[in-house]
């Protein structure tokens, strides 16, 4: 039975996490002229409830950091999923996937998941839109080219 090769699925989804956000934080100012921490400041409020939008032109360290942890574990979940999902695509095949499921993610964190996140209603836009897609489609790129030139090791 074929696995997936766990460390490339969490390296992978934690580099294209990180690239989410850096596109998230450039983005949105530069498009929309609204603060690069807004996004960061939506996602922290997942775990630091509502409240954490009061302010969310500011730099608040601890706003700032929930929503890293929480935007990591979060992309590393999806992450995981995915792997399972293109463990025997090819590179091509396993990257168009990944799209697709990340603007399926899309859908699904700004238009499932606003009952119990409102706030995510109003990042409905195409940023989110290309962010999700680049996001799912570099976990797919960076989990192949992991797969492939760091084998697993014996446990």
């Amino acid at each position: 039975m074929h696995s997936i090769h766990w460390s490339a699925a969490i390296w992978a989804s934690v580099i294209a996490g990180l690239v989410f956000a850096a596109l998230e934080v450039v983005m949105v100012p530069l498009f929309q002229g609204k603060s690069p921490w807004a996004p960061l400041h939506m996602i922290g409020a997942i775990a630091l409830g509502p409240g954490a939008m009061a302010s969310p032109e500011t730099f608040d360290v601890g706003i700032i950091a929930t929503a890293v942890v929480v935007h990591i574990v979060l992309a590393v979940i999806y992450g995981v999923i995915l792997a399972y999902i293109i463990m025997k695509m090819d590179m091509g095949t396993a990257v168009l996937v990944g799209g697709v499921y990340g603007l399926a993610l899309y859908f699904i964190n700004f238009y499932g998941f606003t009952k119990w996140f409102p706030w995510f209603a109003d990042a409905r836009d195409w940023i989110s839109i290309f962010t999700h897609i680049v996001q799912s489609a570099l976990v797919a790129y960076f989990y192949k080219v992991i797969e492939r030139n760091y084998p697993r090791t014996a446990a």
